[in-house]
């Protein structure tokens, strides 16, 4: 990749520059995101899940608070009690932190996808660069999120606590029981609302950390030019595309030779397949062509397919040296491919109603249609 040469980075980076800077790690991010997410998934699982949650709490502190006295003075006793409260309080927890945890990585791979890299940059451990960081545009426009998110939030969370306060004042009327169950409601509703200014701020963030991105991987025309060439001047490169192209070639070719009329053969080095059509009253095209091994597999398709095989090495030879596939065969081979057609035709009928066999024909090929080609057994 070229250095920079002091252009200005005007061009859109390439997909060759996101995929390398993707295994690199490199890739769009939004704390934000993440931080709204989780929140709000939280607070929606709090607030939605607090009548059972309240239920088991407090089955779990009544299983607590009613051990007896010869059990609490028991040092043996005593310790497997305090562990069990803290497993069944952990487990009491585990499908909020199950959410959180998917709401979490739902945010890391929404922005930028799933990535993973591993590695290690000596350049961070620069504390000149860190002070220097400390004091660029993007740790102002961080500061000034943070001061705006700490505004917002505050805002709501003050609001909220006023809309709710007849709520929160009615618990110590309520029963024990009851009132854990309102209050964790009162919490999630609280964090909720406390919330809601954070899908703002998100909204507004993920769209700039798609567009920061996108400029710091822009590229300058030179770079892009010699991306071009580093990547398509490479004979690898230019090797696989033309074997895939020849691949793909060749499956069409197979795929088109049950429809033909024929094939004509050499009869093993050279194969042609022909196919006449009458209603658009054209000259007959050639559908497939090879040789050697593809003229073997072009024969063996036609056997497959019952298309009639003919032998006729001049003319094989020529239509393969004159015709592309899917060109029409030259006006000089017409009586020669006709003779043929023929012969296949009185061939057809003598399959199906009998009678004396046809005689195959020995069309006549002039030499100027065989030039270029190396001569082969006939």
């Amino acid at each position: 990749m070229a250095e920079d040469t002091g252009q200005e980075r005007t061009e859109d980076a390439t997909q060759k520059k996101r995929d390398d800077a993707k295994r690199k790690g490199q890739v769009p991010r939004s704390k934000e995101l993440s931080t709204t997410l989780v929140t709000l998934s939280g607070a929606c699982m709090l607030a939605f899940a607090s009548q059972g949650l309240g239920d088991d709490a407090m089955k779990l502190f009544s299983q607590a608070f009613s051990a007896d006295y010869l059990t609490i003075r028991d040092a043996q006793q005593m310790p497997a009690l305090f562990y069990n409260f803290w497993l069944e309080a952990l487990l009491l927890f585990i499908p909020l932190f199950a959410v959180l945890f998917i709401a979490a990585a739902v945010a890391s791979i929404a922005l930028g996808g799933w990535t993973f890299s591993l590695q290690f940059k000596p350049e961070r451990w620069n504390p000149v660069a860190g002070i220097a960081k400390m004091f660029s545009l993007k740790s102002l426009v961080e500061l000034l999120k943070s001061m705006g998110k700490l505004l917002l939030v505050g805002a709501a969370a003050v609001a909220g606590a006023i809309v709710m306060q007849d709520e929160i004042i009615s618990l110590i009327n309520h029963a024990p029981d009851k009132a854990i169950r309102d209050a964790l409601g009162i919490l999630g509703l609280f964090f909720l609302i406390s919330s809601l200014p954070l899908i703002l701020i998100a909204g507004i963030d993920v769209p700039f950390q798609k567009w920061n991105h996108n400029k710091e991987l822009r590229m300058t025309k030179q770079e892009v030019r010699d991306e071009m060439k580093e990547t398509d001047g490479r004979p690898e490169v230019k090797s696989k595309l033309r074997e895939m192209q020849q691949a793909a070639a060749r499956r069409r070719m197979m795929e088109d030779i049950p429809q033909a009329d024929v094939v004509i053969t050499n009869p093993t080095h050279y194969s042609v397949a022909l196919k006449y059509d009458e209603v658009s009253g054209g000259a007959p095209r050639v559908v497939a062509k090879g040789v050697d091994l593809v003229a073997a597999k072009i024969r063996e398709v036609a056997g497959d397919s019952d298309v009639p095989i003919v032998e006729s090495p001049r003319l094989a030879r020529a239509v393969y040296a004159t015709t592309d596939i899917g060109g029409e065969i030259p006006a000089g081979l017409y009586l020669a491919v006709a003779q043929i057609l023929a012969y296949v035709y009185q061939l057809r009928d003598w399959q199906a109603i009998g009678g004396d066999a046809p005689e195959q024909p020995e069309p006549h090929v002039e030499d100027d249609y065989l030039r270029g080609l190396q001569p082969q057994a006939e």
